[in-house]
């Protein structure tokens, strides 16, 4: 079977590992962005010309997220990356991999009329992420408690994709668990699992946690209720920012707590799309 060229552009550690399990599935792969990485596979194809290798590409693989402070998210570049300077060499014969594209991007490339898919879209993707999101929050919960998490009171902000994999492993530490969220059937759920559940709109006392985690995307707590917070508060969402030495955002989670397990998923999902179906 004819394998197409993949071109890997900017991104953190995953990249690497999607990259490495492409050439392993047999596709001839190449990076761009990478220099101050300093242990690239041998076998990868490095290139230092952007419109050299855009051309030679049949496939692109952009970072997740695209854009990171108005540049492309390429913190192993030595430069940084523009974006208009990458989507001038990419043309309607391309495919397009990536996730968190903007809006103006996602129209450019309709308007060129490129084929493009985002992993975050993809059901399969965003629940295996949840889970190492999971599995890297419980983690971190250890080593800023330096206790066991043993019947630990904790409260889980939110009840989507990750919230619910948290309440999983966390009940395999017999902590007490509550779940703040909106929907009733979401509270139903929770209590179902075997957790307290509240009413989001009840959350202006929170006291009597020793964690508390927040996945929900939006300004949710009280400022001076979490600036006064002596417990650690975990916030996956980031979309708030507070002035307390307990508070910590702890975004892209895979990427730091399992690159290599996220960035083989998303290889997965690329040879899919591709018409290869998984690799072992």
């Amino acid at each position: 079977m004819d394998k197409r060229n993949i071109l890997f552009i900017g991104g953190d550690e995953r990249q690497i590992y999607c990259a490495k399990k492409l050439y392993d599935c047999g596709y001839e792969v190449s990076l761009f962005g990478f220099e101050k990485y300093h242990d690239i596979p041998q076998e990868l194809m490095i290139f230092h010309n952007l419109k050299i290798a855009v051309i030679l590409a049949d496939v692109i693989i952009l970072p997740t997220p695209f854009i990171y402070e108005e540049s492309l998210f390429a913190p192993f570049s030595q430069t940084k990356l523009k974006k208009e300077e990458v989507l001038q060499y990419i043309t309607q014969e391309k495919i397009i991999f990536g996730g968190k594209y903007d809006f103006a991007t996602q129209q450019e490339f309709s308007a060129k009329k490129i084929e493009f898919h985002d992993f975050l879209e993809n059901e399969e993707v965003t629940l295996q992420n949840a889970y190492l999101t999971a599995e890297g929050t419980v983690e971190k919960m250890m080593a800023v408690s330096k206790e066991a998490l043993f019947q630990k009171s904790v409260l889980i902000i939110g009840f989507g994709r990750i919230a619910k994999c948290l309440l999983r492993l966390l009940s395999a530490f017999k902590m007490n668990i509550t779940v703040a969220a909106r929907k009733k059937s979401d509270l139903t759920i929770a209590k179902l699992l075997g957790a307290k559940s509240k009413h989001i709109a009840q959350l202006s006392d929170l006291s009597g946690y020793d964690f508390i985690i927040n996945t929900v995307p939006a300004k949710i707590l009280e400022k001076q209720v979490c600036e006064a917070l002596e417990v650690p508060l975990i916030d996956l969402a980031c979309k708030n920012k507070y002035k307390n030495k307990n508070y910590m955002i702890y975004s892209s989670v895979p990427g730091k707590y399992a690159p290599q397990s996220a960035g083989e998923i998303c290889a997965d999902f690329v040879c899919e799309q591709l018409g290869e179906g998984k690799h072992e």
